[in-house]
């Protein structure tokens, strides 16, 4: 702001100041024509000899005016540069300052409430932003291996569903009654006479040679003994209590335990009352007396002739 200082210049005015009353006093003061009072000439002439002084002296007085005018312009002129100096320290201050932008920077968001604010809603939102996107990935992770896991037991469950349905299959077509050795034709029949039995033949002879595998010819529990008269013997136990057994064996395979058709429970041999390697096989429903084994086995749809 340009301060102006303002002085009045001093005007003369006519007929006042010093001169101009002396000049009064001298024209009160009547003169003769000799220069002395009272003379109206002399008057007439002393007025133009003392009007001259003065009119040097109204001049001497007129300098100090101009002297006052250049002073009012020479005042605001000084003032005008002064602010005008400020200024332009204040503008290179500011332009010094853009060596540092984020320093002018920092300090105008500090001075700045709003701006303060700002800045820190937008950390704010920031950070809860980079919460959410780490949670968010936690979470894909971690619904990734759920799903894995969901997968790998849907498979597992497929699978095993699989397997049951192809057990299941198999069960259904295996063979739940066999012949207790692969070989076809008997050599002797049930209640056949002869030498060899002390009565009627209580069972079947298949003419096998010595180690033939013998089979079981149905499901269920097996168990072993030793007979006399049968020699080595095992005897299955069917789920509804009918008896099959199988003598006069080299060797067990299966002592004891569940078994099923077709599987190879001994060896045949020529052990016990026997005139030579065959395997003897006898049919007791219930464990009790024996039936004939031929019409038993063709009921279960096999024929061993």
């Amino acid at each position: 702001m340009a301060a102006t200082a303002e002085f009045s210049v001093l005007e003369p005015d006519a007929g006042a100041g010093p001169d101009s009353g002396a000049g009064s006093r001298t024209d009160s003061v009547p003169r003769g024509g000799d220069g002395t009072p009272g003379s109206p000439a002399a008057h007439a002439l002393d007025r133009t000899a003392v009007h001259a002084p003065a009119s040097r002296n109204r001049a001497r007085r007129r300098s100090p005016a101009k002297r006052s005018a250049l002073l009012t312009v020479a005042v605001p002129s000084a003032c005008v540069m002064s602010v005008a100096g400020i200024a332009a320290a204040s503008v290179s201050g500011i332009g010094g300052g853009e060596d540092k932008p984020e320093e002018t920077t920092a300090s105008l968001a500090v001075a700045d409430p709003a701006t303060v604010k700002a800045v820190a809603a937008n950390n704010k939102l920031d950070s809860q932003l980079a919460q959410l996107s780490e949670g968010s990935d936690d979470f894909r992770e971690r619904a990734s291996r759920t799903q894995e896991r969901i997968d790998l037991r849907e498979r597992q469950a497929m699978e095993k569903k699989k397997r049951e349905e192809e057990a299941a299959r198999r069960e259904a077509l295996r063979p739940k009654f066999v012949l207790p050795v692969k070989q076809h034709g008997l050599s002797a029949y049930y209640g056949q006479a002869g030498v060899n039995w002390m009565s009627a033949h209580s069972g079947i002879d298949f003419p096998v040679s010595y180690g033939t595998p013998v089979m079981s010819a149905t499901d269920g529990t097996v168990r072993t003994q030793l007979n006399s008269a049968y020699g080595v013997m095992a005897i299955v136990t069917a789920a509804d209590g009918t008896e099959t057994w199988y003598c006069h064996l080299s060797s067990n395979k299966v002592r004891s335990g569940p078994v099923k058709a077709g599987d190879v429970i001994a060896y045949s041999g020529n052990s016990g009352n026997s005139t030579g390697p065959h395997l003897h096989f006898e049919v007791r429903p219930g464990g009790g007396a024996p039936i004939d084994p031929l019409a038993w086995l063709r009921s279960k749809g096999v024929d061993p002739t």
